[in-house]
C-alpha cells in the first residue's frame, strides 16, 4: 500500500535528480548524496550495497577504450568509417547511423560519435544534404549501440543482475534480440529522416 511517506521519499529522489541535473554532473552526484542522507537519517531507510560488479565492469570498459585510443585502434576505426561515408555520400543518411552504431558496438561507449560527427556534417554539406538528416539518427544510433555491445556496462550489468535473480540470460541471447531490433529501428528512423526539411539548394534561409 502506497503511503504518504513513500510519496514524500519519491519526491525527494526526483527533486535531488532535478536540482542536480541543472548544475552539471558533479552537482548531480553531490545533491543525490544529500538526498540519500535525508532518506537514511530522516526516514530511517537502510542503504543498499554498492553496485561493485557494475563499477568493475565500467572500469574494465573504460580501460579497454583507453588502451584502444592509445594504441591507435580508435583512429583506425574512424578512418574506415570515414572512407565508407565518403565513398557513398548520397546515402549518408543511412550509412552514418550504421557507422556510429557499429563503432559503439565495437568500442562499448557512445562517445565515439563526437569524432565522427564533424565528418558526417562535412560530407552532407558538400553533397547538399541537410546535416540534421544523418546527424540526428547517427547520434541516436551511437547510444542505441550500447544495448548491442558485449563489452558495454549496460549489457553486462543486465545479464549479471538477471542471473542474480534466477533468470537464465546470457550475453549472446541478449545480442540475438537487441542487434536485429536496433538495426530495424535505425533504418526506419533513417527512412523517416531522409526527406526531413527542405534540401539545402531549396532552403532560403541556408
Amino acid at each position: 500500500m502506497i503511503t504518504f511517506s513513500m510519496i514524500l521519499q519519491l519526491c525527494i529522489v526526483l527533486g535531488a535528480l532535478w536540482v542536480g541535473s541543472r548544475y552539471g554532473s558533479l552537482a548531480l552526484g553531490a545533491i543525490s548524496g544529500i538526498g540519500l542522507a535525508i532518506l537514511v537519517f530522516g526516514f530511517g531507510l537502510k542503504p543498499g550495497t554498492p553496485p561493485t560488479d557494475v563499477i568493475y565492469i565500467i572500469i574494465a570498459a573504460v580501460t579497454c577504450a583507453g588502451i584502444m585510443q592509445a594504441s591507435g585502434g580508435m583512429d583506425w576505426l574512424i578512418q574506415i568509417a570515414e572512407k565508407l561515408l565518403r565513398k557513398h555520400p548520397d546515402h549518408i543518411t543511412f550509412f552514418a547511423p550504421l557507422c556510429t552504431f557499429f563503432l559503439t558496438v565495437l568500442v562499448g561507449t557512445g562517445h565515439v560519435v563526437y569524432t565522427l560527427m564533424p565528418i558526417i556534417c562535412d560530407i552532407a554539406l558538400k553533397k547538399g544534404i541537410r546535416p540534421e538528416r544523418p546527424c540526428g539518427v547517427a547520434s541516436i544510433a551511437s547510444q542505441v549501440g550500447i544495448t548491442c555491445s558485449p563489452i558495454a556496462a549496460a549489457v553486462v550489468a543486465f545479464v549479471t543482475i538477471s542471473n542474480a535473480n534466477h533468470f537464465d540470460i546470457t550475453i549472446p541471447r541478449v545480442l540475438m534480440i537487441s542487434i536485429p531490433a536496433c538495426l530495424c529501428g535505425l533504418m526506419a528512423a533513417a527512412t523517416a529522416s531522409y526527406h526531413r526539411g527542405l534540401d539545402l539548394d531549396k532552403d532560403p534561409e541556408f
